[in-house]
């Protein structure tokens, strides 16, 4: 009779913790194959040492360079805010690649050259020494 009990209590806990989805096969839910992932991030220094931009190459061939703060940090003591209105123009004209704004701190370039990434990193690096 005791392994009667010790199968019925073993079916029971097993039938609860199925309802309660343990011991599904783990499978990703909601994830989109056609979703493009982050290969790459490539770090830059000395553009803003409050908050330093990071350029990431996307699986789709797009390239973002994403900003901690745009403006960035030193434009407050700078008084250069306005000079980052529209930096886009001022992107795409170093890299001379078409740059759009995604929003306040991100920057797209959907049709990178195969070198932009290393122009837009020693471009961003010097910005301040120009």
């Amino acid at each position: 009779m005791t392994n009667y009990k010790k199968t019925l209590l073993g079916s029971l806990v097993a039938s609860m913790l199925s309802l309660c989805g343990c011991g599904q096969p783990t499978t990703p839910t909601n994830q989109d194959d056609s979703e493009p992932t982050i290969v790459e991030e490539i770090s830059v220094s000395g553009f803003d040492p409050d908050g330093e931009p990071v350029i990431k190459k996307w699986s789709d061939g797009s390239i973002w360079i994403q900003f901690e703060a745009m403006p960035p940090f030193f434009t407050e003591e700078d008084g250069t805010e306005a000079d980052f209105e529209h930096f886009e123009n001022k992107i795409q004209e170093a890299l001379g690649v078409p740059v759009s704004r995604e929003d306040r701190e991100v920057f797209v370039i959907s049709s990178p050259e195969p070198d932009t990434a290393e122009k837009a990193k020693s471009w961003l690096e010097a910005y301040r020494n120009e």
